[in-house]
């Protein structure tokens, strides 16, 4: 559905030049929830506009569809872009319009006849979930009736890609989850791909396919997000995997507890599929001499399968933990020392 051959962006010029992407190839399937992570100034965002053509790319070619977005312009433009919808961070409604009138915007200006235009957007409504709000004002709805709003309002033309700029972000973490849910649902039924871009690792989790990393304008890791969040390879990658499997209370529990235990290693396992349902740990107590704290630990899922990690300490002899250590292994168990700076 969407190639990216050897993109690059330049704005400035010269000694003011900033490469905002770098030599970006991507391939991303019909129907794929493609996810796009990076910290400020990573240039997803510029990314993201060049697909619907709100930039263009200073070298390289974007193909949608077998069309190719990066060189067409005028009336041909804009026809492709009715195929690529987007949504904000920030919902962009027209304050001074009703639900039903904002999503009826785009059919309006594509020359939908009234009555198509009515029955299109009772059909949107009902879609995202705001049935009986339908002549509400933006200022009367809550953050996330606001961004299903947007939603709908994208979807008004019959779009092929639905692109996310940061579409939970300004979202509470329960809002955040139902947007995602109903986006997964849209997905599903309409066959849409969906690109979404993002800077918390918990929305990639949660729905997508496939991951890109992104750092200083280029793509540095890109996988199934199973395999993302079992073997991350990028430190970059690791950070943002650590914002799950070690949050900040499990970060405190390990510094307490290297300092109420000085010689004790801290260990993270990460479990993988149906590892994640076996008693792994009570064999490992029963068949080696060591203590075992366990610090924190938790199950998720993600579209590939479930995966679990777990942070230990042991204490015991050298000999014996390492052992141990193979003994997970052994089990298709990730291990990773930690805590050792």
């Amino acid at each position: 559905m969407i190639n990216l051959k050897d993109v690059n962006k330049i704005f400035g010029a010269q000694n003011n030049a900033i490469k905002a992407v770098d030599d970006v190839s991507l391939d991303i399937a019909d129907g794929e929830i493609f996810g796009i992570i990076g910290y400020s100034g990573a240039g997803k965002s510029t990314l993201i506009r060049m697909l619907n053509g709100l930039e263009t790319p200073t070298t390289g070619s974007i193909q949608i569809g077998g069309l190719e977005i990066s060189s067409i312009k005028g009336r041909e433009l804009r026809e492709a872009r009715q195929k690529v919808s987007m949504i904000f961070q920030h919902f962009n409604l027209l304050w001074s319009r009703t639900v039903k009138e904002n999503i009826a915007f785009p059919l309006e200006i594509a020359g939908v006849k009234k009555a198509e235009r009515d029955r299109k957007v009772t059909e949107l409504i009902e879609l995202v979930g705001l049935a009986g709000r339908e002549n509400a004002y933006p200022s009367q709805l809550s953050g996330g009736q606001k961004q299903r709003v947007g939603i709908a309002r994208a979807l008004a033309n019959d779009p092929e890609v639905l692109l996310c700029d940061e579409a939970t972000s300004a979202l509470d973490p329960e809002t955040t989850d139902a947007i995602l849910e109903l986006l997964t649902s849209i997905n599903e039924r309409l066959g849409l791909t969906i690109v979404l871009i993002t800077h918390e690792m918990h929305v990639i989790r949660k729905i997508c396919h496939r991951v890109a990393v992104m750092e200083a304008g280029k793509v540095v890791e890109l996988g199934n997000v199973l395999d993302v969040f079992q073997s991350p390879q990028e430190p970059i990658t690791r950070r943002f995997v650590s914002q799950l499997t070690e949050p900040e209370a499990a970060k405190q529990a390990m510094t307490h507890i290297k300092e109420e235990f000085p010689e004790g290693t801290l260990l993270k396992l990460v479990f993988v599929g149906e590892r994640t349902e076996q008693p792994v740990l009570a064999d490992l107590i029963r068949q080696f001499d060591i203590d075992v704290n366990i610090v924190q630990g938790n199950i998720s899922h993600t579209h590939g399968g479930a995966y679990g990690t777990l942070i230990l300490q042991l204490i015991g002899n050298d000999e014996t933990i390492q052992e141990a250590m193979n003994y997970l292994h052994g089990k298709d168990v990730q291990t990773e020392v930690i805590g050792n700076d």
